[in-house]
């Protein structure tokens, strides 16, 4: 079958997450920004992503009580305002508009806290999309295969006329289980090469 739909994560694929320098940006030595990331961002994040707390609020006071030497930058960095952290990936929006010039059709499926979800959905290529599925509407995070098997089965996609994007190996291990074709986003160029190639072939082959 042809290749039909793309797929895109959203942080560092369209959207640009760097926690570590947003620590950074508020005083935070090399020391206490790695403990910071191998803790809150690795082992906790994933909960606020997954919905189980409503607001960063929330989940800065759970925090705060779990890790109270961390206390007085958690409270520094988990305010509202800390959504601003996430900014656009012009480049890879532009591909996206260009793939669904191209005839493709391109949903998106991410790990995302619902506050996320309503700072980000203001950027113009979510009026592009035909769908998405996100971890904090689902209650489930990549790379558990159920949060696939959402987008697959909500939009009837055949997963092997998809191809999922996503920074994380793990995550494209678990789409192309499930019999997608997958590439791991680390550049633009490096990921639009990939596709290009696999499209290329694509129609190669249907030819």
């Amino acid at each position: 079958m042809a290749i039909r739909i793309i797929v895109f994560d959203l942080g560092r694929v369209l959207i640009d997450f760097d926690p570590a320098g947003y620590l950074r940006s508020l005083g935070c030595d090399e020391e206490m920004t790695a403990a910071l990331l191998q803790t809150v961002f690795q082992v906790d994040w994933p909960r606020y992503d997954r919905g189980d707390y409503e607001t960063v609020d929330a989940l800065c006071d759970e925090l705060c009580r779990k890790y109270p030497a961390y206390a007085l930058v958690l409270r520094r960095a988990l305010t509202p305002d800390w959504v601003k952290i996430h900014t656009l990936k012009a480049d890879t929006a532009a591909y996206l508009s260009m793939l669904k010039q191209r005839g493709y059709r391109v949903y998106l499926l991410s790990n995302l806290a619902k506050e996320s979800y309503d700072f980000i959905g203001r950027y113009p290529f979510f009026k592009e999309v035909d769908g998405g599925v996100f971890s904090y509407q689902e209650r489930v995070c990549k790379p558990d295969e159920r949060i696939y098997r959402v987008l697959l089965e909500r939009y009837e996609l055949a997963p092997e006329e998809c191809v999922f994007l996503d920074d994380s190996p793990a995550n494209i291990d678990t789409a192309r289980r499930l019999g997608m074709y997958g590439i791991v986003f680390e550049t633009l160029p490096a990921a639009k090469a990939a596709l290009e190639a696999l499209l290329q072939q694509d129609e190669t082959t249907a030819n």
